[in-house]
This record gives C-alpha cells, structure tokens and sequence, in this order.
C-alpha cells in the first residue's frame, strides 16, 4: 500500500509565499517552482524513509530550488509541516 499525502495549513501558506514571491519575480517563475515541488512530492511518496531524519522530521531538497520540504510520517500518511527556504536564518527553521 502506497503513502497518503497531507499538506498542513502552514505548509499550504508556505507554499503559497513561495509561489508568489518566485511569480513577483519573473513571470513563470511560480510554476517552475511549484512544478519542482511537485516532483520532490513524488519522490517523498516513493519512498519516504530515504530522506534525513532530524529533530524527529524528515528533509527532503527541491532539485532546482533553495526549499526543503520538511514532514513526518504517521504510519501510511506523509505530512507535510513546512517549506522552508534554505537561504534564511537557520534558526528559523521549524
């Protein structure tokens, strides 16, 4: 049986800046973006225990974009917490 997927509230906020921020920027730029999150969501679907466990959260890179999608893994149900860029402070991250 495969993994469900489920995007939190702050997640979809998230996710929703990035999109808007990367658009504001240059016109496709947001699609682009959401295309990369989109694969980076397949692959944490395929097998999500490959990504680097820290803090009890999952990690995994966009390819092309400087975002983790961090999530955990609540038995057969991925959860995505948060889009954090990788060029804020690190103290930031949640």
């Amino acid at each position: 049986m495969g993994f469900s997927l489920k995007i939190n509230s702050s997640a979809q906020l998230d996710l929703k800046s990035a999109i808007n921020w990367y658009e504001s920027k240059q016109f496709g730029l947001g699609k682009r973006f959401f295309n990369d999150f989109e694969n980076t969501l397949i692959r944490i679907q395929s097998n999500p225990y490959i990504f680097r466990l820290e803090n009890n959260y999952r990690n995994a890179l966009l390819d092309i974009f400087p975002y983790l999608v961090i999530f955990d893994i609540d038995d057969q149900e991925i959860i995505i917490l948060a889009i954090f860029n990788t060029h804020q402070n690190p103290t930031k991250k949640p």
